[in-house]
């Protein structure tokens, strides 16, 4: 059985862009939303995971398309992937019955400062061609849920998540090749990462309306002892 790795944080907080990175090592295989609906049903187990299953999309599986690549492609990545898992933004509704299913699995938890989460959140709702519906303020309070559940889990249950900084890990290769060390797998060449990092560089680039409403909400609202715990805690473990 493969090792099973879970990705998590809160929506608008990097998770797909941190799913593309994974996926470009070959020791990894890491799911889109691959099972959605079966883990907010708690309806998911190991043997979801095992090649045939991890590949074959059935209804009720995901509101995605799955993986697109061809079977002889996904045979081969499958066979030579340590990792198999999936993302799951909100993942922390869900830990506790996830740590009793999968006692074994690994995680990765991202998080990324609030003012740049409800900024997106609130421009995806305001996009007209997105279904994107949630507000900025309930991005807030996802965040605080998100953030506070992980920083206050018991330190048992926490040693199973590889704790990221988004802006630390998107800045450059050597900050995604961290990761890849931290999962015991081998670094793959700058050039490789490098179109990640670009494209972060390119986001900071981006001009963003000025919400001072927003901003002074955040200001008062967001846990930030929450957000300075899993900070510190990143940092112990990058070392």
């Amino acid at each position: 059985m493969k090792k099973l790795l879970f990705i998590s944080g809160v929506a608008r907080s990097g998770t797909s862009a941190l799913v593309g990175v994974l996926n470009s090592h070959p020791g990894i295989l890491v799911g889109q939303e691959r099972y959605f609906f079966r883990i907010r049903r708690q309806e998911i187990g190991p043997e979801h995971f095992e090649k045939e299953r991890f590949y074959t999309l059935h209804d009720g599986d995901t509101h995605g398309a799955g993986f697109r690549a061809p079977h002889d492609q996904f045979s081969k990545a499958y066979d030579a992937a340590t990792y198999v898992g999936d993302k799951f933004p909100l993942l922390y509704s869900y830990f506790d019955y996830m740590f009793e299913t999968f006692p074994d699995a690994a995680h990765i938890y991202i998080f990324r400062n609030p003012l740049s989460v409800i900024e997106s959140y609130h421009r995806r709702q305001q996009n007209p061609d997105d279904q994107f519906s949630k507000t900025w303020l309930q991005g807030l309070e996802e965040w605080n849920e998100s953030l506070g559940r992980v920083a206050r889990m018991d330190p048992a249950a926490r040693r199973r998540f590889h704790l990221v900084q988004y802006e630390k890990l998107f800045a450059s290769p050597a900050g995604m090749n961290a990761l890849f060390r931290r999962l015991g797998l081998s670094e793959l060449k700058p050039e490789r990462l490098q179109p990640f990092a670009d494209r972060f560089s390119e986001l900071n680039e981006t001009s963003v309306p000025r919400q001072d409403i927003m901003r002074q909400h955040v200001a008062l609202n967001a846990d930030w002892d929450a957000y300075r715990t899993l900070y510190r805690l990143a940092e112990d473990q990058q070392g």
